[in-house]
């Protein structure tokens, strides 16, 4: 399987690498094949369904978005590139659709709206929403900080966590141009810094993760594009303390599991969802090293549910951990390898098995 993995540094020296590295799912085995240097902070990648290209968030005070082009073995080329009318883009995604592509910019508040062109370009932004919320914490919360941006199953609402004002902001889409308008606003509990969030396969709950207190805000979600948390669930045992940001939150395909990576923690919690999805319990953990020598930063799950990826930024790691299909525990599989300043894995199909266009 081909990954790409992109990077993030706070120092004055930026991460500037978008690393192609090929995977064997069976042994763990991680081999570097390429590096792509010329994007400072390519802080999130989102490839696109074709896998014919790869669109890059760039997490710069005028943050960016750019577009490259996939070739054989990873090979990546620059096609263009777009002013995400912000600071600090820090992630991607496209509506179902295929038509329009979301950057949400942490650091000024925004929610950017791309159209998707002819070769999978990206035009000028077709709507631009602000934040102006904050929360308690004076340093983190001082202004809107909207993380990502996630649509339903219906493709009919896109869901926004915002880790400066403690909510989760919804919005009706508009098919013809991509506008959003505001649909409701959930808030998920004071100083939680909602980060990520993740639907749970059925498409009625959703798992809400916190930045700035340990917690996973589990929350039902109905068609009229309601959201109301159930109930919250720690992710990290109730002695542990210190610094601990949670970061990323995945759902295997069936459901079953949820894994949650912790920062300062140093670990990847494991939930199992109960309830058809409406409850969580934590069965687990997987620890790596001590206290700030890992930050583990964001995970990817292999279709086959077998296999967790963790990119690990102060690290500089992409691990392979193994998923036990009956318990949804995970343990070590290969070596780690080293990526510089990790904060991003995702995956495109092999050459061989990408979808081929119809022959007419």
């Amino acid at each position: 399987m081909q990954l790409f993995v992109g990077g993030y540094s706070w120092t004055e020296t930026l991460a500037r690498g978008v690393r192609a590295v090929m995977s064997d799912p069976t042994t763990g085995e991680l081999v570097l094949t390429g590096t792509f240097t010329d994007i400072p902070n390519p802080f999130h990648l989102l490839p696109s369904p074709s896998g014919r290209t790869l669109y890059v968030a760039s997490n710069v005070p005028e943050g960016r978005v750019h577009v490259l082009r996939v070739g054989r073995g990873g090979s990546l080329e620059h096609l263009a590139e777009r002013p995400a009318l912000g600071a600090g883009t820090v992630h991607l995604s496209l509506h179902p659709s295929g038509r329009h592509l979301f950057a949400a910019n942490h650091d000024s508040g925004e929610v950017v709206v791309f159209p998707v062109e002819s070769g999978e370009l990206i035009g000028p932004p077709a709507d631009v929403v602000r934040h102006t919320g904050k929360g308690p914490d004076p340093v983190n919360q001082a202004g809107p900080h909207p993380h990502m941006t996630a649509t339903d199953q219906t493709g009919t609402f896109v869901l926004v966590p915002d880790k400066g004002d403690d909510h989760v902001h919804v919005y009706r889409y508009s098919a013809p141009d991509g506008h959003l308008t505001a649909a409701g606003r959930t808030h998920v509990g004071e100083g939680v810094g909602p980060r990520h969030l993740v639907f749970h396969p059925s498409g009625r709950y959703v798992y809400v993760v916190g930045e700035l207190r340990p917690v996973v805000v589990v929350c039902e979600f109905d068609a009229s594009g309601t959201l109301r948390p159930l109930g919250s669930v720690r992710t990290v045992p109730d002695e542990a303390d210190g610094w601990i940001a949670p970061s990323a939150v995945v759902t295997t395909a069936d459901g079953r599991y949820v894994y949650v990576a912790n920062r300062g923690h140093e670990s990847v919690a494991v939930f199992e969802t109960g309830a058809a999805g409406a409850l969580l319990k934590r069965v687990g953990e997987h620890r790596f090293g001590d206290p700030f020598t890992t930050l583990p930063w964001d995970l990817l799950i292999d279709p086959s549910g077998s296999v967790v990826y963790v990119a690990s930024q102060m690290a500089g790691t992409l691990t392979a951990l193994s998923a036990d299909a009956g318990t949804g525990l995970l343990g070590a599989l290969g070596a780690p390898l080293a990526v510089p300043d990790a904060a991003c894995v995702v995956a495109v199909p092999a050459p061989a098995t990408r979808p081929r266009p119809p022959v007419s």
